[in-house]
């Protein structure tokens, strides 16, 4: 019978009391990372509530450090006697992600380095005084991206034991928190460690092997399949009653994402309720306070893209009523800057001969923008069923400029999905975010974080709108972008 190690408790402030703050001499040695330009880490204490806002603001806000020949050094002053890590590189501020959500000690005197990496960091060891942590954790994330062998139990023991559940090979997902619980338990580090780094692997697990990959695969045209995926949710839930429980938020922002997506797959097997409504309700109801201000800003922040007009405006509004960190309500306020009526950012983006635009060059026109990167499948069936067929609609209007913009890093890379012609049109303004991807200052101030991303300015460089339905990624398709087209040139 298959033992499940991870115990999914309320954890006790006895394991998470801040230890006093005393000047500390943590550091940690970086070697090897030739490939990239700067460090950044950022730190959340046991006692202290996760807020993804912290990721979002860690370049200006995190401990940064300069990479020299491969080299780099981090000190942390002032810091808990143990407290939770994330460490990422850049490349011209560009993101690489490493460490996230690493529980560490003030006392850690460690070297990382890179041994000629050639994905995911697959090659990286660890020396110096408290090694033998960061190796564990190294080790535990690497069940996540596959670098890291366990034993696979035989489906006669299966957990997710439907048809559809065997057709995703779920049960990786209990294989892998399994290998976590044998992994840490035969391991030296103090219990508290343990308790802790066990229940954040549970949500780092079932995040990116269960729910994330149920939530992408969910087929909304199949009533049937909205059963299939309540089954597996069923039996989940069966498993790990705790699981959802609104106290895990103190963990980190580990448990924000598994959260979020899985009130995105209940939301999304009853489509007869409004989404949002229905998510409010729930998070009002699992969280207060301060939680509930840092979790409902997450929920804003992962689905701000997806919203329609009426349903993005509605968060914010209520999310600009409860916040009073002075940072959130500066990125909130932010936020209505998109809205429709809003001026368009400017911007500087480069085309295929070298040629730099600006927002300026395309005023007088309606201009549709179109946000993908190359692999993305629904990039380019958006380009293939709506896109192209707009595109062919106003081919003899001077008035109307439909522009694909990639992020891409690679300017090779967007140079061959030109020439594909899998996302975009010969008559069509290509883009590119010079190598910056989703840091470039456009991707930032229109806060795309999902692809492909629609949105159309006016003539006069005032957002006409950024709804998806509206602009064709939905039922509408073709007939939805351009009849809102036509009642943007009609103004």
């Amino acid at each position: 019978m298959k033992t499940i190690y991870i115990a999914l408790i309320m954890l006790i402030g006895t394991i998470f009391g801040l230890s006093a703050q005393t000047k500390s001499n943590f550091t940690i040695h970086l070697q090897g990372f030739d490939q990239f330009d700067q460090a950044v880490v950022t730190i959340q204490r046991l006692d202290e509530l996760p807020d993804v806002l912290v990721e979002e603001t860690e370049l200006t806000n995190g401990h940064s450090t300069t990479i020299e020949k491969g080299s780099g050094r981090v000190v942390l002053d002032h810091v808990p006697e143990h407290f939770i890590l994330s460490l990422n590189f850049y490349l011209k501020k560009s993101k690489y992600r490493f460490i996230t959500n690493w529980y560490v000690n003030r006392t850690d005197r460690i070297v990382i380095k890179d041994n000629h990496s050639k994905s995911n960091f697959d090659k990286v060891t660890f020396s110096g005084r408290g090694a033998d942590l960061y190796s564990l954790q190294y080790k535990l994330d690497g069940l996540i991206w596959n670098r890291t062998d366990y034993l696979h139990y035989p489906k006669s023991l299966a957990y997710f034991n439907s048809a559809y559940g065997h057709s995703f090979d779920y049960e990786k997902a209990v294989d892998n928190n399994i290998e976590v619980g044998k992994l840490v338990n035969g391991s030296a580090i103090e219990s508290a460690a343990k308790q802790w780094i066990q229940m954040n692997m549970f949500y780092k697990i079932f995040y990116n092997k269960f729910i994330r990959s149920l939530y992408n695969a969910f087929n909304k045209h199949d009533p049937q399949h909205y059963l299939k995926v309540e089954e597996l949710l069923d039996i989940f839930n069966s498993h790990y009653h705790n699981a959802m429980d609104g106290n895990q938020v103190s963990l980190s922002t580990s448990f924000i994402k598994f959260y979020l997506y899985y009130l995105g797959l209940k939301g999304k097997c009853h489509p007869e309720n409004n989404y949002v409504d229905q998510s409010l309700k729930q998070l009002k109801h699992d969280f207060k306070s301060e939680a509930l201000e840092k979790m409902g800003y997450a929920f804003l922040a992962e689905s701000f893209n997806f919203f329609n007009t009426d349903d993005r405006e509605k968060v914010v509004k209520w999310m600009l009523s409860i916040s009073k960190s002075p940072e959130r309500l500066t990125k909130l306020k932010g936020m209505t800057n998109i809205a429709a009526g809003r001026p368009f950012p400017d911007f500087e983006l480069t085309d295929l001969n070298g040629k730099v635009w600006h927002k300026k060059d395309l005023l007088g026109k309606v201009v549709f923008f179109d946000f993908y990167y190359t692999g993305c499948s629904n990039c380019a069936k958006f380009y293939q069923h709506t896109v192209s067929k707009a595109e062919e609609h106003y081919r003899n209007n001077p008035a109307v400029v439909f522009v694909s913009i990639s992020i891409d890093k690679s300017l090779e890379l967007w140079r061959k999905s030109v020439a594909s012609k899998e996302y975009n049109s010969a008559e069509s303004l290509k883009l590119y975010t010079n190598g910056m991807g989703e840091y470039h200052p456009l991707i930032k101030a229109l806060r795309v974080t999902a692809y492909p991303f629609p949105l159309l300015m006016g003539k006069t460089g005032l957002i006409e709108t950024s709804d998806r339905l509206e602009l064709g990624y939905g039922v509408l398709k073709k007939d939805g972008l351009i009849n809102t087209i036509d009642r943007t040139l009609a103004r």
